[in-house]
């Protein structure tokens, strides 16, 4: 019997995504936002994975909430495994004090996972030498599911830190008589902002570290970064890994990542490319991110006591320690 092992889909751009990392980002803006991801990763290799996001989220300032909707399609194979889902998510703001708040959230998906084996070739086809040796039928297997995750996160200015915990629901997703879940996804994620330069005579510049780790049953991986912002320019340098661990005799050290972003008005634009590390660098070609975040109604009706995340992104806010939020909230 052959087993084999996956963890969900994850991002090379963390906060270009900010739905999917974590509920606690819904509403995170002074009005609405649309973001778009798409990822190809490992071009080198024939049918290997594609994933596409997009999300819509809004701020409503007279019940300090957030509410959005989310879309993911995982592909796998070249449309041989597809996992597609659609949530409604929620996030409450409340401050602790003048320059300190607290947001937790959640997250309702449908989930589908669809199985078109029609034309595949699996081990048990394949002699030793990978010749076909068997001609078995398959078809196609769908299931369908409900899932939900939860999260807490705090913030200021200058930093942030947060906790997710994803498929929360068990569910039995196989599609043979082999009982099969997605094992609890549990995130960490943060960072510090140190704005060096800022105003409206002068160039905003700022640098950002930031970090996300993420476990899932035997899986871990921890992605820690940098970014330096020149608006409206951003660029920025990730490390995906855990130096000097290893499991199963695999080191896992995947790869670099550099990212470049540009800020026009109300829309950002990134892209960025994985480059490999592990022993797949001669054939996987890496991965190809891009992302686009636009951001529209950014106005409030009142300078309510809630601060900005501290991500780079253009504004001309009060000073820290303000009781008053920043002109701008924005996240890449």
């Amino acid at each position: 019997m052959m087993h084999l092992n996956a963890q969900d889909a994850s991002f090379s751009q963390v906060y270009a995504s900010p739905l999917y990392l974590s509920p606690s980002f819904t509403g995170l803006t002074n009005g609405s936002r649309i973001s778009l991801t798409y990822r190809d990763q490992w071009p080198g290799i024939p049918n290997t994975y594609k994933t596409y996001a997009l999300a819509a989220d809004h701020f409503f300032e007279d019940y300090s909430s957030g509410l959005g909707l989310m879309f993911l399609r995982d592909d796998s194979g070249d449309g041989k495994l597809v996992r597609q889902d659609i949530s409604a998510l929620y996030a409450y703001e409340f401050a602790i004090n003048d320059g300190i708040f607290v947001r937790p959230g959640i997250q309702f998906k449908y989930a589908e996972v669809n199985l078109n084996a029609v034309s595949s070739v699996l081990p048990s086809d394949q002699g030793s030498d990978g010749s076909t040796i068997g001609s078995s039928v398959y078809g196609n297997e769908n299931t369908k599911y409900f899932d939900a995750a939860a999260s807490a996160m705090i913030y200021s200015d200058f930093f942030w830190f947060g906790m997710s915990v994803d498929n929360i629901i068990k569910h039995d997703i196989a599609i043979t008589d082999i009982e099969t879940y997605n094992p609890i996804k549990t995130s960490f994620y943060g960072g510090y902002k140190f704005e060096y330069k800022t105003g409206r005579s002068r160039i905003d510049q700022s640098l950002t570290a930031a970090f996300n780790y993420r476990i899932q049953q035997g899986f871990n991986q921890l992605d820690f970064g940098t970014y330096w912002f020149l608006n409206p320019m951003e660029i920025g340098v990730w490390y995906r890994g855990i130096p000097f661990a290893s499991q199963n005799g695999l080191s896992n050290n995947d790869g670099l990542i550099f990212i470049l972003g540009v800020n026009v008005g109300n829309i950002r634009f990134a892209y960025s490319y994985d480059f490999t590390l592990s022993e797949l660098s001669g054939y996987s070609n890496g991965a190809n991110e891009l992302s686009l975040i636009y951001r529209f109604n950014q106005v409030y009706k009142k300078r309510s006591p809630r601060g900005a995340i501290p991500c780079s992104a253009p504004g001309y806010g009060n000073a820290s320690g303000s009781k008053y939020r920043r002109r701008t909230r924005k996240i890449f």
